[in-house]
């Protein structure tokens, strides 16, 4: 078996290879001890390739490592990989990681370059929403999220034009969280303050890789990264920014394992 193990700084993605099969699983990484202590009871004889911020420290404690990646190197390809078998063909596009924080890059024929990068990303919706509402368990988070309402929180351009003609759609957000003071706080639920939370993550990346697509003359930008995970609030604020600026969105199945993926190739 080949293991490959992305080591970031909120989640430790793992992706196991064995006879063509492929099986991916998530660790926090608060508990990285741990699963160095399950790999090697359990995979002491079996091939471990790594990646990511902690991946040398992972490789200090483990015995049967077979190599250490360039982060950015062994995400794009993985991703390559993964956009192929989900009948994605692009050769010039930009893709935006979002993980703790969100990592720009643009891919070309010639391979890829990063080309920034921003702190705003998951770390950014864990930390708020542990201030807001008290609550860090991510997949709580985007569960109670979905049932949330922004709009008395987030100031819309229709807040602005109160109800007369807007040139722009009137849901976009003219100044995240920027309606508070105007609006009954004591009616903003935990479930709006954590939705404006994603609201401000998504808004704010996708802004900015809009912004490099059209730098690099594209229209096609493709999300990967672990903020996205089942997390359909934010995939619908991409699309729907991404669209309205004509731009592309294209959101990676299983994109948050792209390292682990690459750092096995």
């Amino acid at each position: 078996m080949k293991i490959g193990i992305d080591a970031g700084g909120t989640l430790i993605k793992v992706a196991y290879l064995e006879n063509g099969s492929r099986k991916f699983e998530k660790w926090p990484s608060v508990e990285i001890d741990q699963l160095i202590g399950k790999l090697k009871r359990e995979h002491a004889a079996d091939q471990i390739f790594l990646t990511g911020g902690k991946a040398e420290y992972m490789a200090e404690k483990l015995e049967n490592t077979a190599g250490t990646s360039i982060e950015f190197d062994a995400t794009y390809r993985g991703l390559k990989i993964l956009m192929e078998e989900q009948g994605i063909a692009l050769d010039h596009f930009v893709y935006l990681n979002v993980g703790t924080g969100t990592s720009f890059h643009y891919a070309s024929p010639d391979g890829q370059e990063r080309v920034g990068g921003s702190g705003v990303g998951g770390g950014t919706l864990i930390g708020l929403a542990k201030l807001l509402v008290d609550m860090d368990d991510y997949e709580e988070i985007i569960r109670l999220a979905e049932k949330g309402n922004r709009d008395e929180i987030d100031l819309k351009v229709h807040h602005i034009y109160a109800g007369r003609p807007t040139p722009i759609p009137g849901d976009l957000t003219a100044s995240n969280f920027g309606n508070v003071l105007s609006g009954n706080t004591s009616d903003m639920g935990p479930e709006d303050k954590l939705q404006a939370v994603i609201g401000l993550v998504g808004e704010t990346v996708t802004a900015v890789g809009i912004s490099l697509a059209e730098g690099f003359e594209t229209n096609d930008m493709v999300f990967i990264g672990s903020t996205l995970l089942d997390n359909n609030v934010m995939k619908d604020i991409i699309n729907r920014y991404a669209g309205l600026k004509g731009a592309k969105a294209h959101i990676i199945h299983n994109g948050e394992y792209s390292g682990a993926l690459g750092a096995i190739l």
